[in-house]
């Protein structure tokens, strides 16, 4: 027989055999409870090169869900059929492109997943390219331009927050005077702030393969009198971005319904009503709230700041006779 003519092959071969037998009895729910999944080698490793930032948690949580098949929690629970259990040992590029088609095709927004998947796979030390698994942003990005709430709206969500989480009341306070990103929110720390000029400096995101983006913010006088930062030491904030962010997804629920569901980041939400309401204040200035807020005039008109025809109207009827 072939086999017994090739003895060395036919032993690789029931050895290989018997570590994939091995593993899918392995693999069963247990692993994905209690700590289990974050003691496995792959994500032990992983973990290190997440440590200290913000989205550990979270992007841990979506590869979790990877390997079980779960597209979505809620408002209902979507599985993939015959997905199965994945190990993250074995998880490799195709299964991760899979899985992203499988988002596109039930219309979840991906980009989230996308950045994990790139992220673990690379710390396995699988090369993944941008027309593999691209970082760029939704296709539809821009389509949130035209939120805005009053500022009585924003005050109510802010006293609401103030009477359950003060960290979260002060980090959306922040974020909605700054238009700072939740990174660079909850990262913020006394050890950057001039107390002369009532500055902080702060580190956003940046392009890929570049470091994070140095930007200085100015804080309201209000806020830093709330914040004691003439006495105050270490970070200003105390709070998870997954704990704010669920906090927040309760408050708009209850305090503007009508938009709730079109707020895809809740967090995020603030540097819009900052791009808003500062263009407001200053009679559109795209360029000066532009500089602001760290965008180009072009990216702070498409993604965070349009101006309804309304306003228009209402610039040109009082415009268009002084010139």
């Amino acid at each position: 027989m072939w086999f017994e003519r090739n003895p060395k092959v036919f032993q690789q071969l029931e050895a290989e055999l018997k570590e994939e037998i091995f593993e899918q009895e392995a693999l069963n729910e247990t692993m994905f409870e209690n700590g289990n999944f974050r003691e496995l080698p792959s994500i032990k490793n992983w973990m290190r090169d997440l440590a200290g930032t913000t989205v550990e948690n979270t992007w841990i949580n979506l590869i979790k869900r990877v390997c079980m098949g779960n597209l979505k929690m809620r408002p209902e629970r979507i599985e993939i059929e015959d997905w199965g259990l994945k190990s993250p040992e074995r998880l490799n590029l195709d299964d991760a492109k899979d899985f992203i088609a499988q988002l596109k095709r039930n219309k979840i927004r991906s980009r989230e997943w996308r950045l994990a998947l790139r992220s673990f796979l690379a710390s396995k030390g699988i090369v993944v390219k941008s027309t593999d698994i691209s970082g760029e942003l939704e296709q539809d990005a821009g389509q949130y331009a035209h939120l805005y709430i009053s500022k009585e709206k924003k005050q109510q969500i802010f006293e609401w927050l103030k009477a359950i989480n003060k960290d979260a009341y002060h980090a959306s306070k922040f974020a909605s005077t700054t238009g700072a990103r939740i990174t660079a929110t909850l990262e913020a720390s006394t050890e950057y702030i001039n107390k002369e000029d009532r500055t902080i400096l702060l580190f956003e995101k940046s392009k890929r393969r570049k470091g994070k983006r140095r930007i200085v913010k100015r804080i309201r006088p209000d806020l830093w009198q709330e914040l004691d930062l003439d006495h105050r030491k270490g970070n200003l904030f105390n709070i998870t971005e997954n704990e704010i962010n669920a906090l927040l997804r309760q408050a708009y629920k209850e305090i503007i319904p009508e938009l709730e569901t079109q707020i895809p980041q809740p967090f995020h939400f603030w540097r819009h009503m900052f791009a808003q309401h500062m263009l407001r204040a200053t009679g559109w200035n795209l360029q000066l709230v532009a500089n602001l807020g760290g965008w180009t005039t072009g990216a702070l008109e498409k993604y965070y700041g349009k101006a309804d025809k309304q306003t228009i109207d209402n610039f040109a009827e009082k415009y268009l006779p002084e010139i």
